[in-house]
């Protein structure tokens, strides 16, 4: 018979399937689980983190449709698992890292925005490619701070941080263009003060996020074709040949292939001086 914990690692294996879960939990007490969870989250490798952390999510939001876990889910924020996962915050292993930031916000583990807010205040200068995670999962949450941390990183001597920025307005969306709302406003003001950044990799995202922004809030009124037309001569115009999320997957793909779990900001920089010379020499 297979263990809960082996039940648990392989749940990739049967994403998102209900009564896969349901076997699992409904097959220990609330206690045994949860003390399973935690050996488990107690592991130096993450692989075994990143399969609990994911059982972890799904289980909370796909098993609320079994009343008998009711009692689990009820008692989840408050119990040791929480503990465990922020202190998983501050691993060493920026992969692992990302995986518990995703799993407090999509664990809604509001009571979590203090000790995010602690791990901001580590990687802002050290881990910017973690950043737009970490922001966003903040904003999720509700973080009444948000915008301050925004302009904390723009303030920031790292260009790497400051760039970061770029990437986490472009995923906030639900903003109203048309009567510029107050959202609209905060990214606005961002990139205005972005595309005037001293690093030309910044000023040129940001322009182009700032130039999307100017034609959403004015061709509201154009028709269809006209306004298709536009935004591909805006596009033609402004879309840079390099972005943050590229130049962040680029870098992320070189730690997987190295077999590296962390980095430094000199190797970053170096990784990204590699890959803009090189676009250069072969255009």
């Amino acid at each position: 018979m297979k263990t809960i914990a082996y039940q648990i690692l392989h749940y990739l294996s049967h994403l998102q399937d209900i009564d896969y879960l349901a076997a699992i939990v409904n097959s220990a007490s609330d206690t045994e689980l949860c003390n399973i969870i935690n050996e488990l989250l107690q592991s130096e490798d993450n692989e075994i983190i990143g399969s609990t952390c994911l059982f972890i999510r799904d289980l909370l939001i796909l098993g609320s449709r079994h009343h008998n876990r009711e009692k689990f889910i009820k008692g989840y924020p408050e119990s040791l698992i929480v503990e465990n996962i922020e202190q998983l915050l501050f691993s060493p292993n920026h992969f692992t890292r990302k995986q518990v930031v995703y799993t407090l916000g999509k664990a809604c583990s509001y009571s979590s925005t203090r000790v995010l807010n602690q791990a901001f205040n580590t990687y802002r200068d050290t881990d910017p490619i973690l950043l737009p995670r970490l922001i966003g999962e903040m904003g999720w949450l509700g973080a009444e701070n948000f915008w301050e941390l925004l302009d904390s990183m723009m303030n920031s001597k790292l260009y790497m941080t400051r760039w970061a920025v770029v990437h986490v307005l472009s995923e906030f969306i639900g903003d109203d263009a048309q009567v510029q709302d107050e959202l609209f406003q905060h990214k606005l003001r961002c990139t205005e003060q972005l595309r005037q950044d001293s690093n030309i990799l910044i000023q040129s995202e940001a322009e182009y996020e700032y130039q999307l922004l100017k034609f959403r809030s004015s061709s509201y009124n154009l028709q269809r074709a006209e306004r298709k037309k536009k935004r591909k001569d805006l596009e033609r115009q402004y879309k840079p040949a390099f972005c943050f999320t590229g130049i962040s997957s680029a870098f992320t793909n070189h730690l997987h292939t190295k077999g590296l779990t962390q980095y430094s900001i000199a190797e970053l920089e170096a990784f990204i001086l590699d890959m803009t010379q090189a676009s250069l020499f072969y255009n």
